[in-house]
């Protein structure tokens, strides 16, 4: 594609996509509804702003590679320039060096000039070679008056060539330049356009996760009721934290809780164990758990995030804190206290 196509994909107005449409009457479906019609936006936003960095990088390379060939032009007119001013000095010296020989000639022959250079000869063999040199100094000079005509008319030809050459290359640079100027700016529109979108996702996650803290099951408070996990492992922190009477790996918790009465969910909830897919985020084959000490805006955890503590993510039987997303796809889901 070539830099105005580039320009024009990138600059191209953007997709309303991420406008919700009103919502119904179920708070959380209004809320759900919009949300996806934000991540929507939010998709198309990413693609647009990849899009125009893309375009971007295209560009700048074009114009990267117009200055070479603008400095590379310029180059060979300089050089050209100062062999032209060499020939000059060289035709000006030969020019000189062949006047003082015709002087020398004329002088040799008095007033008279070559005719008596000849006739004042002491012998025919002597005026032959004086006429034989009067010949050889006028061809010289006509061929290289010739020669002087035919370089100084290549020359200048060469030398117009390459203005118009380095004229296009100056004309070609100024034009990726505009058009550079332009597609960064559509970078930081298509960026700031991403940001709001994701601020106003991130919004509605949090109005969604504290809708559905309320009807997710009853937060668990209650203490250890004995550890049958292996010492070190994430399951094993977990029961050191709350009652988990079941057994299996990180991976089979969920399923198992279900099986022990225990509600589940899609939402951090303080108390909660948080299950991680096998195999996703960072987690091993068999999966991964963590206790959620905190759930944003509160306890310092910014909105839509919440704080765990873990066992064996940093290192075997090492205890670690840190911030997830609301929304971070690894987490397979979330298990509450003990349905009643």
């Amino acid at each position: 594609m070539t830099s105005a196509g580039l320009l024009a994909a990138a600059v191209a107005p953007q997709s309303s996509s991420a406008q919700s449409a009103p919502p119904p009457s179920d708070p959380r479906a209004g809320l759900v509804s919009q949300l996806s019609s934000l991540n929507t936006g939010r998709a198309g936003a990413m693609s647009q702003f990849l899009a125009s960095e893309q375009a971007l990088a295209n560009l700048q390379q074009q114009l990267a590679d117009a200055r070479r060939r603008l400095a590379a032009a310029n180059a060979q007119l300089q050089s050209l320039s100062r062999h032209i001013a060499d020939d000059q000095q060289t035709m000006l010296t030969a020019r000189s060096q062949l006047a003082s020989m015709l002087r020398a000639t004329y002088e040799t022959g008095g007033q008279d000039g070559f005719a008596g250079a000849i006739i004042s000869s002491e012998s025919f063999s002597q005026a032959v070679d004086r006429l034989q040199a009067t010949q050889r100094i006028a061809s010289e000079l006509t061929q290289l008056q010739h020669t002087v005509a035919d370089r100084e008319a290549a020359l200048v030809r060469e030398r117009a060539a390459l203005q118009t050459q380095f004229a296009a290359a100056q004309a070609q640079e100024a034009r990726l330049s505009q058009q550079n100027n332009q597609l960064m700016a559509a970078v930081a529109q298509r960026d700031a356009s991403m940001r709001s979108l994701n601020w106003q996702a991130r919004g509605v996650a949090t109005q969604l996760a504290s809708l559905d803290q309320g009807s997710s099951g009853p937060a668990d408070h209650s203490g250890p009721c004995g550890n049958h996990f292996s010492y070190g492992q994430c399951t094993y922190y977990v029961a050191t934290r709350r009652c988990i009477p079941w057994f299996g790996n990180a991976g089979q918790w969920l399923s198992a809780a279900r099986s022990y009465g225990y509600a589940e969910g899609h939402y951090p909830q303080v108390g909660a164990v948080a299950v991680w897919h096998p195999g996703a985020g960072g987690a091993s084959s068999y999966g991964h758990v963590a206790y959620v000490e905190a759930v944003g805006p509160d306890g310092g955890v910014p909105a839509g995030s919440f704080l765990i503590s873990e066992m064996n993510w940093g290192g075997w039987n090492r205890v670690s804190r840190r911030v997830l997303s609301d929304n971070d796809p690894a987490i397979a889901g979330f298990i509450y206290g003990k349905a009643d």
